[in-house]
C-alpha cells in the first residue's frame, strides 16, 4: 500500500513537470520564430537605408567639383551624367547651343535637380522603412497572439480561417519574401503543399495543383489550403 502511494505521489510530481517542460519548449520555439521574423524585417529595413545612402553619396559627388582645375562645362556634364545614372533624364538642349555658353545656368539647374533628387530618395526610403515596420509589427502581433493563447486553445487544431494566412510581406525587386503560416517563404518555395508563385507589394500569388489564387496580407485564406 505504501509503495502504491509512493508511486502515485511520484506521478503527481512528474506529470506537472513534464507539462511545464513541454510548455517551455513551445514558448522557446515561438520566440525563435519571433526573432527570425524580426531579424528578417530588420535586414530589409537596413537594406533600404543602405541603398538610399549609396544613391545620395553618388549625387553628393556631383555637387562638388572633383578638382580645383575642372572647368564649369566639364562639371555640368558630370553632374548631368550622375543624374542620368540615378534615373533622371537629361535636360534637352539645342545642338546649336555653344558648349560653354549657358553652362552656369545648366549647372545651377543640375544642382537644383540633384538636391530635389536627394530629398525624393530620403522620402522614399523613409516611406519604405515605415511600411516594413508596420508589416513587422503586424507579423509579430499575429505570432504573439499564438503565444498568449490560453493553454486549452493552444492544444486544439488550428482553425481553417488561419491556415495559410499571409501575415506580412517584405517586398524587394531582387528577393521578395512573405510570412505565411508563421514561416518566411520566398518565390518558388512550397509551404503546406502550396507553391509561392509571385510576391507583390500587397499580395501573394499561390498555386496548388494548377489552381492559382492571390491573397493580401491578413486576408482570410482561400479554401484551396484545405
Amino acid at each position: 500500500m505504501k509503495t502504491l502511494i509512493l508511486i502515485l505521489a511520484c506521478l503527481l510530481l512528474v506529470i506537472p513537470c513534464q507539462a511545464q517542460e513541454k510548455q517551455l519548449k513551445q514558448n522557446r520555439q515561438i520566440q525563435e520564430q519571433l526573432n527570425e521574423i524580426e531579424n528578417c524585417f530588420i535586414g530589409r529595413i537596413a537594406e533600404v537605408q543602405l541603398r538610399a545612402a549609396a544613391e545620395i553619396r553618388l549625387l553628393e559627388v556631383a555637387e562638388r567639383p572633383m578638382s580645383a582645375w575642372i572647368g564649369i562645362s566639364e562639371w555640368v556634364d558630370f553632374a548631368e551624367k550622375v543624374l542620368e545614372i540615378n534615373g533622371c533624364e537629361r535636360e534637352p538642349y539645342s545642338i546649336f547651343e555653344p558648349k560653354i555658353e549657358g553652362a552656369a545656368e545648366r549647372l545651377a539647374l543640375a544642382l537644383s535637380r540633384i538636391a530635389k533628387r536627394k530629398n525624393d530618395i530620403l522620402s522614399r526610403s523613409k516611406l519604405e522603412a515605415l511600411n516594413l515596420e508596420r508589416q513587422k509589427e503586424y507579423a509579430l502581433t499575429v505570432r504573439l497572439a499564438e503565444l498568449e493563447r490560453p493553454k486549452e486553445k493552444a492544444i486544439t487544431p488550428k482553425s481553417k480561417a488561419t491556415h495559410g494566412l499571409v501575415e506580412g510581406i517584405v517586398y524587394s525587386s531582387e528577393k521578395a519574401s512573405a510570412v505565411v503560416n508563421h514561416k518566411i517563404v520566398h518565390e518558388g518555395e512550397t509551404i503546406l503543399g502550396v507553391v509561392v508563385v509571385k510576391i507583390y507589394k500587397d499580395k501573394v500569388e499561390f498555386d496548388k495543383n494548377g489552381t492559382k489564387w492571390e491573397q493580401k496580407v491578413g486576408q482570410k485564406p482561400e479554401a484551396y489550403w484545405k
